[in-house]
């Protein structure tokens, strides 16, 4: 309860067995571990690892995606054309696309660039299970 409203905050409880997140990242050995922590947050995950397949996986499985985790560079190469891609096709803009990156100074202006185009978040890698625990808050209509 808020003291200063009088107002009550509920909090869903999601089956995060029910979420379908894309992870999308050129290195394989990131995306592997990424994997292992979304799937041990219960998340049913699927992990794409070159552009060709995101966009594969994307014109077929898309609509039935929740979430999008992407990394930075694989997102925001060729003037960012994967990023204006899902924001401009109706089946995906209201998919939530989530940055990953490194933190690096070089990638800051670049993952904000990507917020400005619509991603709605970022995580900095290395990720940890309580960071990707709440993801799920994300999604607008699970069902």
């Amino acid at each position: 309860m808020d003291k200063g409203t009088g107002a009550t905050i509920k909090v869903h409880h999601i089956d995060r067995s029910k979420v379908r997140i894309l992870l999308c990242d050129f290195n394989a050995e990131s995306c592997q571990q990424i994997l292992a922590l979304l799937c041990q947050c219960s998340y049913k995950a699927a992990a794409v690892w070159s552009e060709r397949e995101i966009f594969d996986v994307l014109n077929s499985e898309g609509p039935r995606t929740d979430i999008i985790l992407a990394e930075v560079n694989l997102l925001m190469s060729n003037d960012a054309y994967l990023l204006r891609y899902i924001m401009s096709n109706e089946d995906l803009q209201n998919i939530p696309l989530i940055i990953l990156t490194t933190g690096d100074q070089d990638q800051v202006s670049v993952t904000v660039k990507g917020l400005r185009l619509g991603a709605v978040d970022y995580l900095v890698k290395p990720l940890h299970t309580n960071e990707l625990s709440s993801l799920w808050m994300h999604v607008q209509n699970l069902g």
